[in-house]
């Protein structure tokens, strides 16, 4: 017998908050990696703890100048953009959770790697495999999640993609602070498969997206997926307009974007405003900075704290410093959690970068005049701002405005070029931070300031509205939404009702 609360009434119900926990799994993997390879740098690539040795038949540092280095942990970002662009075509062909589930492959044979590297080719390929799980994983993570939560759970469960990737972040740099001596980075490296391992076997027990299982016309199959994630509730009526909205989405039978379609403008919808909204929200978010500061957060506090000579095999203040600024990041992501689902995206997109461009000047400043508490404070709100808006939601407006049958599309084009920047700017900042010292937070400053008058002009609120009306507000062309607001707000409206 069917309850009488309408399921699409709902907020986050258990089962959903254990689907998106299980998807975002590898979200915490791509943090872990991401994080990883902060502090162990001086005892790999500088064998600082003494001279290479064999320990256990196996090299106990792998010697690499600082551009080699900083290949090697870009090449991350290139496995990922791989990925992203690489999965696209699985996650409409067989699914979303499957491509969740095949894609811990990748980081599996990259702890292998992780484990039995003589040198930093073999390194650096194991960092590309796992890269390009943490691309399928982060850019199907957004999709899978918009397609099985309720309009008020959405954003929430939405933002555990960069909850996790902090949480990984997180942990990755404190375990550090114990592992960073020959042999134990080993060990630090290859947990990256422990953690692929637990979800693989999660995600055996989640559902396929209703929506997808819509649009490959598996009527069935959607309506048990979405009476299991919607619980005892009434999955009448949403299941109808679910229906009704993907048929109307999909423009035609069986249909899918590919990123050519969607660069050239050959989709049964005009998306070129959603594919700006998309490059826009990617763009700043690598460009803010925060790449930069995460990649080399420990180079990064060595050059405001005193310096220390000789080797120690207790944690330096510069790596203790990165250590708290993950674990501030982790309580500012819940934070940003919070806010997201009081303020628009929009809102909390503009305040996040005039926050970051602010802290981008008071960082220069304090290096600049060797006030040292005023610069690592500013980095550390300069994160926790980066975390309420610029990381967790450029992965989510463009979905909440974009038909499904181009949303793995939008997402491959954000991931190919969002993974490419990440690349470009962990090769770049340690030579750009090294030449000019603190005037590279001047340029982080002024990228930021740039951001808000864009997203003033670009980015609408997506913020409770149905993804139909999204649709038909914005599939017009390229447009000012800021000189159209109040005429957008009220077709949105009228958009969402008729939904």
């Amino acid at each position: 017998m069917a309850a009488s609360v309408p399921s699409h009434a709902l907020g986050i119900t258990r089962y959903q908050l254990f689907c998106a926990t299980a998807a975002s799994l590898g979200c915490f993997n791509f943090g872990w990696n991401f994080g990883a390879m902060n502090l162990p740098e001086d005892v790999i690539a500088r064998c600082a703890a003494g001279p290479q040795q064999r320990i256990q038949g196996l090299p106990s540092c792998l010697p690499a100048n600082n551009a080699v280095w900083g290949l090697t942990v870009g090449v991350f970002a290139l496995g990922c953009m791989t990925g992203a662009i690489g999965c696209t075509r699985y996650a409409d062909m067989y699914g979303r959770r499957a491509v969740l589930l095949y894609s811990n492959i990748f980081v599996l044979c990259s702890t292998a790697l992780y484990a039995a590297a003589v040198n930093i080719p073999m390194l650096a390929v194991a960092r590309y495999l796992a890269g390009v799980s943490s691309g399928c994983a982060l850019g199907t993570f957004s999709a899978y999640v918009a397609e099985i939560t309720t309009q008020r759970a959405r954003c929430t469960l939405g933002s555990m993609l960069q909850a996790n990737i902090s949480n990984g972040i997180a942990l990755a740099l404190l375990l550090s602070l114990g592992l960073t001596k020959p042999p134990l980075w080993r060990v630090l490296f290859s947990m990256t498969g422990a953690i692929a391992i637990a979800n693989v076997a999660l995600l055996t027990m989640c559902v396929e997206s209703p929506k997808w299982l819509v649009s490959k016309n598996r009527l069935p199959e959607a309506r048990v997926a979405l009476q299991r994630l919607r619980g005892s509730a009434d999955c009448t009526e949403e299941f109808d307009t679910l229906v009704d909205n993907v048929r109307a989405e999909m423009g035609q039978d069986a249909y899918t974007a590919t990123i050519i379609d969607l660069l050239r403008g050959r989709t049964p919808d005009n998306l070129r405003h959603q594919l700006v909204v998309a490059l826009v929200c990617i763009v700043f978010q690598q460009v803010s900075g925060m790449s930069g500061v995460l990649f080399f957060s420990t180079t990064l506090f060595k050059s405001i704290t005193a310096p220390v000579v000789g080797y120690s095999a207790a944690p330096t203040m510069a790596q203790i410093l990165t250590s708290v600024l993950a674990v501030v990041g982790v309580a500012a992501t819940f934070a940003g959690m919070f806010a997201a689902g009081r303020f628009g995206r929009r809102t909390l997109m503009l305040f996040a970068h005039a926050v970051l461009a602010l802290c981008s000047l008071l960082i220069f400043v304090g290096s600049m005049w060797n006030i040292n508490g005023l610069a690592i404070a500013m980095v550390f709100l300069f994160y926790s701002a980066f975390l309420t808006g610029p990381g967790p939601l450029p992965w989510v407006i463009p979905i909440e405005m974009t038909p499904i049958y181009a949303v793995s599309a939008i997402v491959a084009v954000m991931g190919g070029v969002g993974y490419t920047l990440i690349f470009a700017v962990g090769m770049v900042f340690p030579s750009l931070h090294a030449a000019l010292g603190g005037y590279t937070f001047l340029i982080f400053a002024a990228l930021n300031l740039l951001a808000v008058a864009v997203f003033a002009l670009v980015v609408p609120e997506t913020k409770d509205r149905g993804t139909t009306a999204m649709i038909q507000v914005h599939c017009v062309g390229v447009h000012n939404v800021m000189r159209q607001q109040y005429q957008l707000d009220k077709l949105a409206d009228k958009g969402e009702e008729a939904a």
